[in-house]
């Protein structure tokens, strides 16, 4: 199968605010909310109330059931919404071609909370710097109808908001400069601009190694990466400047660039340089070493959190406004969950991160008429707290990703397809991973961790 990869010419800006202080963007948050709430078009509004009346009499809403496992005992949701191909990660061309015309895998310099990061009340270092910035050769002109992509995510530690560089301009400049003057220099728009790269694998299920086989080349050559799942779709963010040579990497590595599709398409004609010094084997082996070092020079420890359960879906056709409704009330009556997130992977498609339990989806308003998937594919998410390592570090969630997707090969226990969801953060990254493999996984973490530790005093025993 061939892997297409989209590149949406909107510039991103991306903000990171510690869960504490969330509240004071709540406001600006719900602004963005709705302003992508109206701009919203429901293509498939006749066929989301068929498809409810055709779920109500296959589905039964599980708070009839018990609340111990209740997101075990819920009745898998209808899949007549694979019928026009908007249910999962597949005909993503189609998609972006109807509707138009993200490492921790790295972390990345940050601006200040100030309003320097917009240009106004700025030190002159700032002001040239944004210049700079702002003054760099734009990529081609884009429609307003490609100005779609936002994602806001929150982990227990972190909320997390990317959107255009306009839109953060216009939302959070007054919350960001009321943080400046309180002195809250944990809160922070990175400086630098991000470009969306949607990937699209053509039907591809278990396609986490492939993603990975993708951005590799990417990631040898220490280039900045967020990566976001998504139920449609997984999107990889990379640095605005660095766009060229993006493109010059992708095209040796196996990718056409189309100007006309916006896309990278994968030519199985031409060959591998397997004796390139960044080949597969190779870049792979460099890039889980370099993690794991980093990791252990940082005591860093991946903590898995067994205890969550979480529901990667999407919303429903017909069904996107009002996802983006409920999220806006949950975030406005400050019951956001410890993990959640909504992104609009196109005009048409919301993709969401829910608690697994049925009780707390409904509560929120988002039941099983309203999402689409199966309630039974549960994740449970790996944190790692990325505060110790700079900002520019990269290769982070790629190299623990890469170590344990190669190390499951070898596990006989390990229960299908094992496909690996990412979600990145300015100051942490969550590897979400399928609930029926997590004590294969918890004992390669353990592995992991003992390795390092062994390591670790080795090399102190060597300095005594």
């Amino acid at each position: 199968m061939s892997s297409q990869v989209y590149l949406n010419p909107v510039r991103l800006s991306i903000l990171t605010v510690p869960r504490d202080k969330v509240w004071l963007f709540s406001s600006s948050i719900l602004k963005l909310l709705h302003e992508a709430s109206k701009n919203t078009t429901e293509g498939y509004e006749n066929a989301s109330e068929s498809g409810h009346s055709q779920s109500e009499s296959d589905d039964y809403d599980i708070s009839s059931t018990s609340s111990s496992e209740d997101e075990e005992t819920e009745h898998l949701m209808t899949q007549s919404h694979f019928s026009n191909g908007s249910g999962s990660k597949r005909n993503l061309g189609t998609k972006l071609a109807g509707s138009s015309k993200f490492d921790n895998s790295s972390k990345h310099d940050s601006l200040s909370i100030s309003t320097d990061s917009f240009g106004e009340s700025s030190t002159p270092k700032h002001n040239d710097s944004l210049k700079r910035h702002e003054s760099d050769a734009s990529i081609e002109d884009y429609d307003e109808e490609d100005d779609y992509f936002f994602h806001v995510a929150f982990t227990p530690s972190e909320c997390t908001v990317i959107c255009s560089k306009e839109a953060c301009r216009s939302y959070f400049e007054q919350p960001l400069a009321v943080c400046h003057q309180l002195g809250y220099d944990d809160v922070m728009v990175l400086s630098e601009s991000y470009l969306n790269l949607l990937i699209d694998t053509e039907g591809e299920f278990n396609n986490s190694e492939r993603i990975l086989e993708l951005t590799r080349p990417l990631s040898a050559h220490k280039i900045s990466l967020f990566f976001l799942s998504s139920h449609f779709t997984d999107i990889v963010l990379i640095p605005y400047h660095l766009k060229d040579q993006v493109v010059r990497i992708l095209t040796k590595k196996n990718f056409e660039f189309s100007i006309l599709s916006k896309s990278y398409l994968v030519n199985p004609n031409i060959s591998n340089d397997t004796d390139s010094p960044d080949s597969p084997r190779e870049t792979t082996s460099e890039l889980e070493d370099n993690t794991l070092k980093l990791f252990r020079d940082a005591q860093i420890r991946p903590q898995i959190n067994k205890k969550v359960r979480l529901l990667l879906t999407g919303a429903r056709p017909g069904q996107v406004k009002h996802s983006i409704s409920k999220a806006a009330q949950c975030i406005s009556s400050g019951e956001v969950p410890e993990y959640f997130a909504i992104t609009r992977t196109s005009l048409n498609e919301i993709s969401l991160i829910l608690p697994g339990s049925a009780r707390q989806r409904s509560a929120m308003g988002f039941d099983y008429r309203s999402i689409i998937g199966s309630a039974l594919d549960t994740i449970v998410p790996i944190s790692l707290d990325l505060k110790k390592l700079p900002l520019d570090s990269t290769g982070i969630v790629a190299g623990l990703a890469s170590r344990l997707l190669s190390s499951i090969k070898s596990v006989p226990e390990a229960m299908g397809s094992f496909e690996m969801s990412y979600l990145s953060m300015a100051r942490s990254a969550i590897l979400m991973i399928p609930r029926e493999n997590l004590s294969v996984v918890s004992k390669m973490i353990k592995n992991m961790r003992n390795a390092s530790e062994d390591t670790h005093k080795q090399f102190s025993d060597l300095l005594l």
